[in-house]
């Protein structure tokens, strides 16, 4: 017998699978969310009328609605700060199955007629060296996996500004932040792909539709998916 299957009930004993939400126990088919908290601890995200989408980008679609001072705010902290890798692939494969599963049939035949391709939002190199991942290539990922599409390689989009927290911005300000934060590589041709920026939060859209003027350009279209709608 493997040693791995001798010692894998005293692992268990000593580190039980716990929920990274609420703390429960993870039951035989759950992973490390657990599903009261997949199906039915959050709200789905709320569209709102007021948000202005600039004409490049087709569609936002968030899971969730962002809980202030809640379990989803803690989760996503998790995620972003503490190397949540496996939780992260975890809700971005929960996001991709839940795009496909509410994205109207022909936004999805429209995007799945040219190429779809996953954007991460990147990090700048000090965060990245802080942090040691992107939380938002983890969600990729996991999207990916739901939805069999391509996520960019890493490297051929950089965000080359150090940026302030958006934290207390407001929009006009946010805006200013995020100017000519990213940059392409210039043998990338965008005309190839139906880019989709994947990242943890979508609020006022400044950080997604900053990265989509670099990805989509000359009248060509993207979409954005986050976990949260705050």
């Amino acid at each position: 017998m493997p040693m791995k299957k001798l010692i894998q009930p005293f692992i268990d004993i000593v580190f039980p699978h716990t929920c990274a939400c609420c703390g429960k126990g993870l039951g035989d088919h759950e992973r490390y969310i657990c599903r009261w908290c997949r199906v039915s601890r959050f709200d789905e995200a709320i569209a709102d009328d007021k948000v202005i989408l600039p004409n490049n980008v087709m569609f936002v679609f968030s899971m969730w609605q962002f809980d202030k001072g809640g379990y989803l705010q803690d989760l996503l902290h998790g995620l972003k700060y503490n190397f949540l890798q496996e939780v992260g692939e975890e809700l971005g494969y929960f996001a991709g199955r839940d795009f496909l599963d509410k994205a109207d049939p022909d936004l999805l035949q429209t995007v799945e007629a040219k190429s779809p391709l996953l954007i991460p939002v990147p990090l700048h190199k000090s965060k990245k060296r802080t942090r040691s991942y992107n939380q938002s290539r983890a969600l990729a990922r996991g999207f990916s996996r739901a939805t069999g599409w391509e996520v960019i390689q890493d490297g051929i989009i950089k965000r080359v500004k150090k940026t302030k927290t958006q934290t207390g911005l407001n929009t006009k300000e946010r805006n200013e932040n995020l100017r000519q934060a990213f940059v392409i590589d210039h043998q990338f041709i965008s005309d190839n792909y139906f880019p989709i920026v994947i990242d943890d939060v979508f609020t006022t859209g400044a950080t997604t539709f900053e990265l989509v003027n670099v990805v989509a350009n000359d009248g060509s279209k993207a979409g954005i998916v986050t976990i949260a709608k705050s």
